[in-house]
């Protein structure tokens, strides 16, 4: 890399910049089924907050879509 970028440099042309990789993008689900009774459907998901000290904490938090109850929340410092 170091010589050819002397070379491009002695000629006075630029290196070419890279192309950026391309991400993957997430497949949408195409079909979600509704909840139609307790423990059906459940769904987790991370919630990030900042305590008034500035630490700050996530929190891991399991829900029952039905029902709406939380069994779970696991907070964890970041």
């Amino acid at each position: 890399m170091k010589r050819k970028y002397s070379i491009y440099n002695e000629l006075g042309l630029q290196l070419r910049n890279k192309r950026p990789k391309r991400r993957v993008k997430a497949k949408l689900r195409e079909y979600r089924c509704a909840a139609s009774r307790v423990n059906d459907v459940w769904a987790m998901d991370f919630v990030n907050d900042q305590l008034a000290t500035g630490r700050k904490i996530r929190l891991l938090t399991v829900v029952d879509t039905f029902s709406q109850f939380s069994p779970a929340l696991d907070p964890r410092f970041s």
